[in-house]
């Protein structure tokens, strides 16, 4: 199933999108990007951050799987965050895990 957002809606996505991105910024983890191509790969999590209080989204950051990750409504969202270097320079590979209740 596909949400059909009108121009409004989907400025009011990315303003959310980024709102959540700074406070996982501030957490020291970079993933705006990956935050929307999530939102675009699931529709459910598009709607929950449209229809959620952006003040009740509680952050967290979990040490030993090296990720950051929020609740949304009755998911939980996690990036496991994976560093490495190559000829061209450090780059890193983000990994999203859902999961529900």
């Amino acid at each position: 199933m596909s949400i059909i957002l009108d121009q409004e809606m989907k400025e009011k996505l990315d303003r959310r999108v980024i709102a959540i991105s700074e406070k996982i910024s501030d957490l020291g983890f970079e993933l705006e990007e990956d935050m929307k191509e999530l939102v675009e790969m699931r529709d459910d999590i598009a709607e929950l951050i449209l229809t959620s209080k952006l003040k009740k989204i509680d952050y967290f950051v979990e040490k030993e799987g090296n990720g950051v990750g929020f609740y949304l409504g009755d998911l939980q969202v996690t990036f496991f965050v994976e560093y490495g270097e190559d000829e061209e320079g450090p780059y890193y590979e983000a990994t999203a895990e859902i999961l529900e209740g």
